[in-house]
C-alpha cells in the first residue's frame, strides 16, 4: 500500500466537543487500479461513512489523542460493498480517527489480512469446572454474577443478538443462559431441571425443558430452542415469554441427538437437524425431511439463496443442500487425515466436524469436534487453520493473541458463530467454556 496526505475534517462530535477526523487514503494493490479508500462523512453522532473499500474487506479505524499519533486499533467493519458505515464510540474526549481498508480476496495474503483483523482469545462464560456428561452444575449462586464464574453443563452452542446477549443452550443443565453485555450470567428459560410442564404461553423461567441441544436467535433477540427430549421447538420471545413452535415429530418423542436449529424471521420457515436427517417446518406444510441418509447431523445454517450448510460429524464432511435437497460435498474428504491448512478443502480430513458459520467474506469457518480445529474455508476451495487443539481438555491461549496453529488452544468444540460486531463466539463443550475472538488488531500502529 501507499499512503497519501490525508485530508482533515473538523466535525462537531455528539458530546459537544471538537471531534478530529483523519481519513486515511489507502491505495489498493490489485491487477488494475483502484480507487483510494476514503471517508465521506462522520456525523455528530459518531457514524462515520466511507467508499471505495475494497470488496471483500476489512475496513479498520485507528484513534489518537494527537494529530501525530501514536495510533491505536479501533473497530473494525467487514466490507461486503464499496461503501460502509460504523459507529464510532466517545469518551467524552478529543480524539483523532483515520482509516485503513485492506481486501481479503482468495489469496494468502487475504488470509493473512483476514487473520490480523482479529485479536484477543478470551473466555466470556464458563469456568472449566463442569466436564462430565449428564451432570447439571448449574447452581442459583451463579445467577447475576460474572458469567465466567459460573460452570456450564455441557453447552452446545452461543448465539448473539443486536443488543450484544450472548444466549447458551446449557444441555445438561436444561436451560438457555444469557450473558448480558455487562458479562453477568442469568438464566432466559427452563427450570435447571429437566422435564415437561406445559406448553405456556407462560415466562420462560417456569417452564421445562430437557436436554435443549440447539438454538437460533434472531436480532430483536427472540430465542428459539431446540428442546430435544421435550421434541419441541419453543419461542422465546423478547419479553421472556415461551409457546411451542411446533412439534418436531408426530409423537412428541426425542428429536434423536437433534443439534441444528435455524428459524426465519417471520416463521415461515424452520430447519432443523435430527440425528441422521435434516428436516424442514413450515405453518402450512408441517414436517418434511429435505435429505436424509447422514451419519450424525451438528449445527446449520441457511444462506440468503435458501441453500443450507450443514456438517455432519460422523461422515467427516460438510454439506450444501439445495432447497430440492440435493446434497453437495463442501469440505472434508471422509476421513479424518489428508490435506491441511492451505490444502484443498475436498482434500482436507475433518475429523468430526459439526459446526459452520459463514463470514462476510463470502467463506465459511468449519469447526470440527474430535479434530478439536476450527477452520476457514475461503471463495476459492482453500482451507487455513485458524485455531488448533486436541483431545482431553487442551485448553489454553486465554487473554493472549489467538493466531498460533502450532500451539494447541481448544478441545472438543461443538459449535462456532459470529456476533454483530464481528467477534467469534466459540463453544468448547467438553471443556465448560464460551470463548470469543475478538474482531480487533491488538498491535499500535504509527
Amino acid at each position: 500500500m501507499s499512503e497519501r496526505k490525508p485530508p482533515r475534517a473538523m466535525l462537531r462530535g455528539s458530546r459537544g466537543m471538537i471531534v478530529a477526523l483523519f481519513a486515511l487514503i489507502v491505495s489498493v494493490i490489485a491487477s488494475h487500479a483502484a480507487p483510494s479508500l476514503r471517508v465521506t462523512t462522520f456525523s455528530q453522532e459518531g457514524v462515520l461513512a466511507w467508499t471505495n473499500s475494497p470488496v471483500p474487506g476489512i475496513c479498520t479505524v485507528q484513534v489518537s489523542s494527537t494529530p501525530a499519533g501514536s495510533w491505536t486499533y479501533g473497530q473494525n467493519a467487514f466490507a461486503t460493498n464499496s461503501a460502509g458505515t460504523l459507529t464510532v464510540p466517545s469518551d467524552g474526549e478529543t480524539r483523532f480517527y483515520r482509516m485503513q481498508g485492506v481486501g481479503v480476496p482468495p489469496t494468502p495474503q487475504g488470509f493473512t489480512n483476514l487473520v490480523r483483523a482479529y485479536g484477543l482469545l478470551e473466555p466470556i462464560a464458563g469456568n472449566g469446572l463442569g466436564r462430565l456428561d449428564t451432570v447439571s452444575y448449574w447452581s442459583s449462586a451463579y445467577e447475576g454474577w460474572p458469567a465466567t464464574w459460573a460452570a456450564l453443563s455441557r453447552p452446545h452452542i452461543a448465539m448473539a443478538d443486536r443488543a450484544g446477549n450472548v444466549y447458551i443452550a446449557d444441555k445438561n443443565s436444561h436451560s438457555v443462559l444469557r450473558v448480558a453485555p455487562d458479562g453477568t450470567i442469568h438464566t432466559h428459560a427452563g427450570t435447571h431441571t429437566g422435564g415437561f410442564n406445559g406448553e405456556g404461553p407462560a415466562a420462560a423461567t417456569t417452564l421445562q425443558l430437557n436436554f435443549p441441544n440447539g438454538l437460533w436467535v434472531r436480532p430483536n433477540g427472540t430465542v428459539y430452542v431446540l428442546d430435544t427430549d421435550n421434541g419441541r421447538v419453543r419461542r422465546v420471545d423478547t419479553n421472556g415469554i415461551m409457546t411451542m413452535l411446533f412439534q418436531a415429530t408426530s409423537d412428541g418423542s426425542a428429536l434423536n441427538i437433534g443439534r441444528g436449529l435455524w428459524v426465519r424471521d417471520d416463521e415461515a420457515l424452520a430447519y432443523f437437524c435430527a440425528g441422521t436427517k435434516l428436516r424442514s417446518w413450515t405453518p402450512s406444510g408441517g414436517l418434511h425431511t429435505l435429505a436424509s441418509g447422514f451419519i450424525e447431523l451438528g449445527t446449520l445454517f441457511v444462506e440468503a439463496g435458501g441453500d443450507v450448510i450443514v456438517c455432519d460429524r460422523g461422515a467427516n464432511y460438510a454439506y450444501r443442500v439445495h432447497p430440492d435437497g440435493t446434497v453437495i460435498v463442501l469440505a472434508g474428504n471422509g476421513t479424518t487425515n489428508g490435506g491441511g491448512d492451505g490444502f484443498s478443502a475436498v482434500a482436507t480430513g475433518l475429523a468430526g466436524i459439526r459446526s459452520p458459520w459463514p463470514m462476510p467474506t463470502g467463506g465459511y469457518l468449519l469447526l470440527s469436534h474430535e479434530g478439536c480445529q476450527l477452520w476457514y474455508l475461503d471463495t476459492a476451495g482453500i482451507i487455513h487453520l485458524l485455531l488448533n487443539g486436541s483431545v482431553n481438555f487442551t485448553h489454553s491461549g486465554d487473554g493472549a493473541y489467538f493466531y498460533d496453529p502450532s500451539v494447541p488452544k481448544i478441545s472438543e468444540g461443538r459449535s462456532v458463530t459470529m456476533d454483530y460486531d464481528g467477534n467469534l463466539l466459540i463453544c468448547e463443550s467438553d471443556y465448560g467454556y464460551i470463548r470469543r475472538i475478538r474482531f480487533q488488531r491488538i498491535l499500535p500502529t504509527n
